[in-house]
């Protein structure tokens, strides 16, 4: 247990060692997380930059309302008077293109006895005939959680803005060739990011090789690809794990794309420990999974068996996510891979709900998601641990 805590210590100290080297710092002002917002309203923004600012863009539920070039930096909305759920997001664009960012999200005036309840978010894919269906409505939708009906409280289709960390493997096993693809898959996922968007690149083997903070700036998230060599073996339970950590405290759809060609054979976390956390978040899970379907094998730490039972976790806690995994044989089809799941997170709905049936026990709840109509295939998040 004290190894653990140090390791996962450890990590956090970096991502906040990276995220204090971030150059353009951005705050939201104005308003703030504790008000329910409605009519003409001022977006007040703070930027600390070491150079000129060129524009600060301001982007509610993921859609651009307005930009200001001069400080006090400030954009004026009108939000009407719906009593929704709204976040904001302030991106900074310096003279030389470096960029900075800041979100929070408002939320509607509520009753006292829904106060306490958690906002669930589910990222909704529906396909009829092997194509995905984007015509549908919210009064298509119907959300079970436990077998009771819930009220829909949120609801859009590619508006939130995407954080995602790349998660990739760079062990040992990786020859330039593969290293190569890597990085240009990765790259194919920056460049399809919106203004709105962050990600934070992290690049492991048995040990963290390389770590941004989580930014907008695709040059910045580029450049940290260059020059890394593979070295050592694998830990995807640990960067998977401290993955899922990260995104805990960000806003919008959260994701993690893991890349690896191999299995675990080198973590200090057990898979279970990984599908305890998917479970008690709200972030999805991609594996691109190179060399196809996992194949039993014997390691130094377990045997087929217990080897066998770790990779059906993992894949438990990646399909209860809402995710999936991508096998792929040859590493050309890396490439596309990350094509398609950015593809996929812009063509999914957001649906959102408070439960009416949450007791704060940990206990799973199982959602279900229905849509009206015929021969609709849908994937969801399977459930959740009630905390």
């Amino acid at each position: 247990m004290i190894r653990r805590a140090t390791f996962v210590t450890g990590f956090l100290a970096l991502l906040l060692a990276g995220a204090a080297s971030a150059e353009v710092v951005v705050r939201i002002l104005s308003p703030t997380p504790d008000q329910s917002v409605f009519g003409p309203l001022d977006v007040k923004v703070g930027v600390q930059a070491p150079e000129p600012i060129d524009r600060v863009e301001v982007f509610i539920n993921g859609k651009l309302v307005g930009a200001t070039k001069t400080p006090p930096f400030r954009v004026r909305v009108d939000l009407g008077d719906d009593n929704i759920r709204r976040e904001f997001r302030a991106v900074a664009y310096t003279k030389s293109g470096a960029t900075g960012s800041d979100a929070m999200v408002t939320v509607p005036v509520q009753i006292m006895d829904e106060l306490d309840l958690k906002l669930r978010a589910l990222f909704v894919s529906v396909i009829r005939d092997g194509e995905r269906n984007l015509a549908l409505s919210e009064g298509d939708f119907q959300i079970f959680d436990n077998g009771a009906p819930q009220e829909i409280v949120t609801f859009g289709r590619d508006e939130l803005p995407l954080t995602a960390v790349l998660l990739l493997d760079t062990s040992e096993s990786m020859r330039e060739k593969e290293l190569d693809a890597v990085r240009r898959g990765a790259k194919a996922f920056l460049d399809g990011m919106k203004p709105a968007d962050e990600a934070m690149l992290a690049l492991f083997s048995d040990r963290l090789l390389r770590l941004t903070p989580f930014t907008s700036d695709k040059s910045a998230l580029g450049s940290s690809l260059a020059g890394v060599k593979s070295a050592g073996g694998t830990a995807v339970n640990d960067f998977l794990y401290l993955s899922l950590k990260a995104l805990d405290t960000r806003q919008g759809q959260r994701v993690v794309v893991l890349f690896s060609d191999g299995s675990d054979v080198h973590s200090v976390l057990p898979a279970a420990d990984v599908l305890w956390k998917a479970r008690a978040g709200q972030s999805l899970i991609y594996w691109i999974q190179l060399g196809g379907k996992h194949r039993s094998f014997t390691s130094a730490w377990r045997d087929y068996a217990a080897n066998d039972r770790e990779y059906e976790e993992l894949e438990e806690a990646i399909r209860e996510s809402g995710g999936r995994i991508l096998p792929i044989e040859r590493i050309g089809e890396l490439e596309q891979a990350f094509r398609d799941i950015l593809q996929e997170l812009r063509q999914q709905y957001a649906l959102g709900y408070y439960p009416n049936n949450s007791k704060s026990d940990g206990k799973w709840h199982k959602i279900d998601v229905k849509v009206r109509g015929f021969g609709e295939r849908v994937r969801h998040r399977e459930g959740y641990a009630d905390y």
